[in-house]
């Protein structure tokens, strides 16, 4: 039996009723079937077909409106520092306005009272070193009759330093203490004189306990309170001046006797026996007042740094003095109480007035044997040609002078130390990191710097550039169309002397020394050559070999008159036993 439309629908209505009673009913006890079936609804939603948004809406009893719910906020962005104290300012303007204020107000007050405690520091120091019993550090300078002592004197009187000096000669005492103003003292002691230093030494002891000024009247050893001390020794000893031990020439033909020893003795022995002695005072006083000691030796740099060709006496005496300084400086690093002593080389180049190359002089080869000068003459020739023989552009004395007294005064009392920016003294921490820089060695002067570079460099590379000069004059004289003009000290004969014709005779050494020492006319070849058979004669007795000269000397070879006769005509010797016209 068909059902009809009514019954139909009547089913429906009750099969409605049977689940709105069911849910309600479960629904309290079970919570997730509302969430579920809103879910499930929500996702029909979305992703379902199109036709579905066109579904009549089912409203459940219980479960309400099934919406969808939008999408949640993104996170606001994490706020910076900068934002933070801007919205803290806006809204604590008054605090602030508060902190701002105060902050300016301490900055102006720090940098007024930086400005103020630094202009009455320095006068206060200036003040110092114008009052007379301030005055206690004593410097003391040997060769301040140097050409760079003069001017380094007066500039550490001025920088408040007593200064006790020395002179070779006492014609030079008035004349430096003249310069002064009351605070520098001269004393005598020849380098060359080693009998002048016990002198020195007692008249030094003797100026440390007398008064100063010496300009003032009164008894000048009378007690005084401000007892002097020793502050700092510099050594301008060993920095030679140009004289006739320092005239360029080979090591083969240098006269260690009558050359190389007197410059051992002054520019070496002097000035370390000078040390030794005042050594033990700068100790002492070094543990009495506070404060950096220096022990200051300025050498010539192209002799300690490299050592050129032709320049042994110079070398030689500059390498033996640079080693002590280094062994004094290690014995000093490990020795009880004087680790505020420092010892300090400085390497000097050209300073002062432009020096006259030795190179240059037409008659420096005028004592070298004719093999010397045809085995060195055109080397020799060669250095005074290129840039090694001219003269470099010198460099002013205030820079040389400034420096030792950065030293002297530990970067305190320098031209750069009184540098100062809003009050900070920016020129003395400048002099600090330089003086850390450089350390315990450094050069000043023209061509200084270029010698210190040139000592690091390898031995070969080294040598090679130094023989650079006499190779390039070498290619040049082949080059040339016309050769040009050998040296006039060179002789052109010397390789063509017949062995049998030369005369060899055995001199000791006092022979040579007289004709290297003394500027008087030479003689003519045959009063040599007998005045040379006499002296031989008469020292005919065994001798010890050290009291001969170097191996040049041994083979005597007349060097008078290479301009007026040949080589081979003053190699003969004249025999006034046998007449005067028999020859050997």
């Amino acid at each position: 039996m068909v059902p009809s439309i009514d019954e139909v629908e009547e089913y429906f209505q009750s099969l409605e009723r049977f689940l709105t009673d069911s849910l309600v009913v479960a629904s309290p006890a079970l919570p997730n079937i509302r969430e579920a079936v809103h879910r499930l609804w929500v996702d029909i939603s979305r992703f379902g077909p199109p036709g579905l948004s066109s579904f009549p809406d089912i409203h459940v009893p219980g479960l309400g409106a099934f919406e969808v719910p939008p999408p949640p906020p993104p996170p606001p962005p994490s706020r910076t520092l900068v934002e933070k104290a801007g919205d803290w300012i806006i809204e604590n303007p008054w605090k602030s306005s508060t902190i701002a204020v105060t902050a300016l107000v301490g900055a102006g007050l720090l940098a007024g009272y930086t400005t103020f405690h630094m202009t009455h520091a320095h006068k206060r120091r200036v003040r110092s070193t114008t009052v007379t019993p301030e005055k206690r550090q004593v410097v003391v300078v040997l060769g301040g009759d140097h050409p760079l002592g003069l001017p380094l004197i007066i500039e550490l009187e001025q920088k408040g330093y007593i200064v006790i000096t020395s002179v070779s000669t006492p014609e030079a005492v008035s004349s430096i203490e003249s310069k002064g103003h009351g605070y520098v003292r001269a004393l005598v002691l020849d380098p060359n004189e080693p009998g002048t230093i016990p002198i020195f030494l007692r008249s030094l002891a003797s100026t440390l306990s007398r008064r100063f000024p010496i300009t003032a009247a009164g008894d000048p050893y009378a007690t005084t309170p401000y007892h002097p001390l020793l502050h700092s020794i510099i050594s301008l000893l060993t920095l030679p001046v140009p004289s006739i031990h320092t005239v360029p020439t080979p090591i083969e033909q240098l006269s260690l006797r009558s050359t190389y020893l007197p410059h051992l003795l002054s520019t070496h022995f002097a000035p370390l026996q000078a040390l030794q002695a005042l050594l033990p005072l700068l100790r002492s006083d070094a543990q009495r007042a506070y404060g950096r000691k220096s022990i200051i030796v300025c050498l010539p740099a192209a002799d300690a740094r490299v050592g050129l060709p032709f320049g042994g006496v110079s070398a030689m005496s500059a390498a033996a003095t640079l080693r002590a300084l280094d062994v004094l400086r290690r014995e000093v690093a490990v020795g009880q109480g004087m680790g505020s002593i420092r010892i300090v080389a400085v390497d000097v180049g050209v300073v002062g007035e432009n020096p006259v190359s030795s190179l240059e002089n037409s008659h420096a080869m005028d004592d070298w044997t004719p093999s010397e000068k045809a085995t060195y003459g055109q080397a020799f020739a060669a250095l005074g040609e290129t840039s090694m023989g001219q003269s470099r552009r010198p460099e002013d004395i205030s820079v040389l002078v400034n420096n030792i007294v950065g030293v002297v005064s530990a970067g305190t009392k320098t031209k750069m130390a009184s540098k100062t920016i809003c009050g900070v003294r920016v020129g003395f921490g400048y002099e600090k990191i330089r003086d850390w820089i450089r350390g315990d060695r450094f050069a000043v002067g023209a061509g200084a710097g270029t010698y210190t570079f040139a000592s690091f460099l390898p031995g070969m590379l080294l040598d090679g550039l130094l023989s650079l000069p006499h190779i390039l004059v070498g290619v040049r004289n082949r080059l040339l169309p016309v050769p040009p003009a050998q040296p006039r000290t060179v002789p052109k004969l010397a390789r063509n002397i017949p062995s049998s014709t030369a005369a060899s005779v055995v001199l000791p050494s006092s022979s040579l020394t007289v004709s290297r020492t003394h500027s008087a006319p030479r003689p003519s070849p045959p009063e040599t050559a007998a005045a040379a058979l006499e002296q031989t004669e008469h020292h005919s007795e065994p001798e010890d070999i050290s009291e001969l000269g170097t191996s040049s000397e041994v083979d005597f070879e007349s060097n008078s008159g290479y301009g007026d006769v040949s080589t081979v005509e003053s190699s003969w010797v004249s025999l006034g036993s046998r007449g005067p016209t028999d020859e050997v």
